[in-house]
């Protein structure tokens, strides 16, 4: 039968082995639950610091080549004279996929134009429209779309203006 031993009734030696490993159970267990986690956590940290300024300093990069990019273009589209959005649009529909449409394009001012589609393919009018938005910049100010009989085919009126 085990009999709960008192403190007091313990031999010197035993008491001093007691507190010892009491001790040591103390600091083993503050650092495996304490010290470990939060140096662990701190690394972690420094890691995620580490990869975000990283991608700081490749953003601030990135910006400063976009900036002197926009710059590059505005001062190329000044040098260059610009041809009137008529024209434009007339050689657009003329030499790409919308060449083989029936349209009628007619000047609504200086600055905009007006353009219907009798029976045109709905995907490769918004390819062309993408397209001229993207390399001079042209909107849709109006736009009237009719669905066809036929899949994919739309009768579209629209008026076009160059961006400012």
């Amino acid at each position: 039968m085990i009999l709960p031993l008192n403190f007091s009734q313990l031999a010197p030696r035993e008491r001093y082995m007691l507190i010892i490993g009491t001790v040591t159970l103390f600091f083993i267990i503050g650092y495996f639950m304490l010290w470990e986690p939060l140096i662990t956590h701190s690394k972690q940290l420094e890691k995620i610091v580490t990869a975000q300024t990283a991608t700081l300093h490749w953003m601030q990069a990135a910006s400063i080549e976009i900036q002197q990019l926009r710059r590059q273009s505005h001062s190329s589209s000044a040098k260059t004279p610009r041809q009137s959005l008529l024209s434009l649009i007339d050689e657009s529909t003329r030499s790409g996929i919308l060449s083989k449409t029936n349209k009628r394009i007619e000047p609504k001012g200086e600055r905009e134009v007006r353009v219907n589609f009798e029976n045109v393919s709905f995907t490769e009018l918004m390819r062309w429209l993408g397209k001229l938005y993207n390399q001079h910049q042209v909107q849709i100010s109006t736009i009237s779309i009719e669905g066809q009989h036929v899949p994919d085919k739309v009768k579209v009126r629209l008026t076009l203006k160059i961006e400012n």
